[in-house]
């Protein structure tokens, strides 16, 4: 067990650090890349029950989904600082 919550937490680590980057579209690659594994384990019937799939799918794209927002906004107030710092630095 404890190697999935490393597995996990460098996950989520990954993504972070590609969310905050500025191009939006580095922050698409592990969602994408979890979309395509639970289609994976779908159609491999790896999974007991549709529902259970449907859960797993919902739970963890929302988590990637607020990690992405949460990136998004932390590059968006980076760039304002530094706008910042010009407009005082013109003054």
């Amino acid at each position: 067990m404890p190697n999935h919550l490393l597995l996990f937490v460098l996950i989520s680590v990954v993504h972070y650090f590609l969310s905050t980057r500025a191009s939006v579209y580095w922050g698409a690659i592990m969602p994408i890349a979890y979309l395509v594994y639970c289609g994976w384990i779908f159609t491999a019937h790896q999974v007991d029950h549709p529902i259970k799939l449907i859960l797993l799918l919902l739970f963890g794209l929302s988590i990637f989904l607020v990690e992405w927002e949460k990136g998004r906004k932390i590059v968006k107030k980076k760039q304002q600082n530094e706008l910042n710092k010009m407009k005082t630095q013109d003054i």
